[in-house]
């Protein structure tokens, strides 16, 4: 190895271990409309415990976020997340917020903000765009008239990806062309992914967006209607190992969902009402939880009567068989015939309790 490369590999690795160390963030701000003395607080997620709070005082708050890294994505927000505001945090950054328009927070401070305000603002035409032909779509009446407002937005949608796309090619040392493609690697196909990831810079590759890209490249089977089931293992709520090929013989009905996902939550009452009417003649519900907090996901299980096995690895949207099955969506369900051939996605409700009585009458 040449003394150069040494040097560069060095460097490199000086950069992630600073970035692995014990960081605090600090975070002040000023708020406008928010009575005096109300609570302000900070959190990696609205799913976290806050990190810190903060009562205002003459319209000043002043917080602190302890992490591992130097750059984080943090969420400030008021009592029941009234008013909230997701953003980029790095050493010393401040908020100039405004009572019921957080979003529209001025943030400085943070130049990967900055980098995200600026990315944001090329995608706004486009979204402008959509939204304007999703309003005419609502109002029509005309149905050729709607099936070529129909093709604009997905004209328009497609539009979106591909700068999306091409943000992240040409900037391959930016931590959110690393946070895009994470959240996009489930929706495009895997192998632009691959050579996506492949771009980053080292740096990037390494960062916890660059790892969650390399396990879903390394996980991901695509999944299609018509084709087998891919096997994983898990943990339920009882310490048990449970694979999906142990329902082997039966019609499985796999269900992704969080504890945190409200509409999954709703959804809960019609597979109690499907299971009970189902379970004495072949069905099987699989719960996948993509939680981080077992008693979160151990309080839901309960308080929603799922009687059925539920798994969970306790790694949040990053669960393991999320990311075999490219789940960008909750919930999300798949049903899995007595040979193990996927044969239906996402059947809920009315469709679902057709499709059973027309496989298990």
């Amino acid at each position: 190895m040449t003394y150069a490369k040494t040097i560069k590999l060095q460097l490199i690795f000086l950069v992630f271990s600073s970035s692995s160390m014990a960081q605090t963030l600090h975070v002040s701000g000023n708020v406008q409309g928010i009575q005096e003395g109300s609570w302000i607080y900070i959190s990696r997620s609205a799913q976290e415990k806050a990190l810190d709070s903060a009562q205002v005082t003459g319209s000043k708050f002043n917080l602190s976020a302890k992490t591992d890294k130097s750059i984080a994505q943090l969420i400030i927000y008021t009592q029941g997340y009234k008013n909230y505001v997701f953003f980029w945090a790095e050493q010393h950054t401040h908020l100039v917020l405004k009572n019921g328009e957080f979003k529209k927070a001025v943030i400085t401070g943070s130049k990967t903000q900055a980098e995200r305000d600026k990315y944001l603002k090329r995608l706004e035409p486009n979204s402008r765009l959509q939204d304007s032909l999703s309003r005419l779509l609502r109002e029509s009446k005309d149905d050729v008239e709607k099936k070529a407002l129909r093709q604009n937005i997905r004209s328009a949608k497609d539009q979106e990806e591909q700068m999306k796309i091409a943000y992240v090619q040409n900037n391959p040392g930016s931590l959110i062309s690393a946070y895009t493609l994470s959240i996009y690697a489930s929706t495009w196909d895997r192998e632009r992914v691959s050579s996506l990831y492949l771009n980053l810079t080292p740096e990037i590759k390494n960062s916890d967006y660059g790892k969650t890209i390399q396990n879903f490249i390394r996980l991901n089977k695509e999944i299609k209607i018509g084709g087998l089931f891919a096997d994983f293992e898990q943990t339920n709520t009882n310490g048990k190992k449970i694979r999906l090929s142990d329902f082997k013989g039966k019609y499985v009905l796999l269900d992704f969902w969080g504890s945190w996902c409200l509409p999954c939550r709703e959804e809960s009452p019609n597979l109690v009402k499907v299971y009970k009417a189902y379970k004495n003649k072949g069905l099987q519900i699989l719960g996948v939880a993509a939680d981080d907090n077992k008693q979160n996901w151990l309080n839901a299980v309960k308080e929603d009567g799922m009687t059925w096995e539920n798994v969970c690895d306790l790694k949040g949207d990053k669960n393991e068989a999320t990311l075999i099955y490219g789940i960008n969506a909750y919930p999300t369900n798949y049903l899995i015939n007595d040979k193990g051939i996927i044969i239906a996605k996402n059947l809920r409700g009315e469709m679902l309790e057709k499709k059973l009585a027309e496989l298990l009458p």
